[in-house]
């Protein structure tokens, strides 16, 4: 007799874990996990979570034992990270097909965006993605309480440029006040901050995210941009002229680039000594001179 097929199992598993009979799914789960290894099962991930969708509220409670799964009791790296990955993609799924469950559920995503492992937080991503897509520009405006922490902000600006709900999205004053607000969030965090992960992530996402926003929605993201421009940090001041490198950007919207540009001279501060500034000179250090010895 042949065994059934994986969906087959799958809900098997699924509907024994939402009776109190957990083993069966965790075991499946982890066996096609791929991990450790370079990439999940993504297809699993998202069977899971489609599974959980169908049956509806009654598997709740099984996404969310999994979703906690704390790093002790799955440690990254492992195959046993691919349960609270597939707990929280699930919980994206939910929120994005039931409005009832939507704001509890984003709250739990929130909880969750600063997870010490790396494929949690990508989930996280792609779950308020999937909500997001469900929502469109409703769930824009109800982020404004992500944008306090690194990597809550972070999140929010990746699942903005996701596909799936950036296509939906029709207004952009929200989507601005998200990214002024993030740009803000980096601009004064102390200098310490540089060495956090989560402050990495966010200004990853901050030299991605807006060229992305820029091509839909166009000339506000870009005004955004040129407010940008006249920050005197340098870290910062890389943000608005990533976006001068968008050859999309460059072909659509070059007068509104160009004042992206002009802003950022505007504001470039001046060389100490200007009498002294003649430019780069030759390397008189003494590493070059040792270099040239036989």
């Amino acid at each position: 007799m042949r065994p059934p097929p994986a969906t087959d199992r799958l809900e098997q598993s699924l509907e024994l874990a939402i009776g109190g009979h957990r083993d069966a799914l965790v075991s499946l789960l982890a066996r096609g996990s791929r991990l450790p290894g370079t990439r999940a099962n993504d297809a699993l991930a998202d069977a899971f979570a489609q599974a959980c969708r169908a049956i509806g509220a009654r598997s709740d409670a099984v996404s969310l034992g999994l979703a906690h799964l704390s790093a002790d009791e799955a440690p990254g790296a492992t195959a046993l990270e691919f349960l609270p990955v597939c707990g929280v993609m699930a919980l994206g799924a939910r929120g994005a097909a039931d409005r009832g469950v939507r704001g509890r559920f984003v709250a739990e995503l929130h909880g969750l965006a600063d997870d010490p492992r790396f494929r949690v937080r990508d989930a996280v991503v792609e779950a308020l993605a999937r909500v997001g897509a469900g929502a469109g520009d409703e769930l824009v405006a109800d982020l404004a309480a992500w944008m306090d922490g690194y990597f809550h902000a972070a999140a929010v600006l990746r699942a903005l440029a996701h596909e799936a709900w950036l296509g939906t999205l029709q207004s952009p004053a929200a989507v601005v006040e998200r990214l002024d607000e993030a740009f803000r969030l980096a601009l004064d965090a102390p200098r310490a901050a540089a060495r956090y992960p989560g402050h990495k992530a966010l200004l990853e996402a901050l030299h991605r995210t807006p060229a992305v926003l820029a091509v839909r929605f166009g000339v506000p993201v870009l005004d955004a941009a040129v407010r940008w421009g006249g920050v005197k940090d340098p870290v910062m001041r890389e943000v608005p002229a990533a976006l001068l490198e968008n050859a999309k950007l460059a072909g659509r919207f070059g007068p509104d680039l160009d004042r992206v540009r002009r802003a950022l001279d505007a504001s470039r501060p001046p060389p100490r000594n200007p009498d002294h500034d003649v430019g780069p000179t030759r390397d008189r250090s003494g590493a070059r001179r040792n270099k040239r010895r036989p």
